[in-house]
């Protein structure tokens, strides 16, 4: 069996992904509502998630309608072939 020192020694071996550094995201926060993350805590039991990914710039608190715009905009981005051009 071997003991905790030399555990730890092998877990610091372990590679992070390239976009995370000293526990931040380098990639744009993750758009959520505040209803959704309260809905997040009472169904796992995780209070404070929330505040924590918030805090290291993982995610961004907005309203549902901001949330709505967001994607709205993002599929016209996505999508430029099936928006409708206009009479010829």
């Amino acid at each position: 069996m071997q003991n905790a020192s030399a555990h730890a020694a092998v877990r610091k071996d372990i590679p992070t992904p390239a976009n995370v550094s000293n526990g931040t995201t380098t990639e744009e926060p993750l758009m959520v509502t505040q209803e959704a993350i309260e809905a997040y805590e009472r169904r796992t039991g995780f209070v404070g998630i929330g505040r924590i990914m918030v805090e290291d710039g993982h995610w961004i608190i907005v309203t549902k309608e901001e949330l709505a715009r967001s994607r709205a905009q993002a599929h016209a981005n996505r999508h430029p072939d099936t928006r409708q051009r206009g009479v010829a």
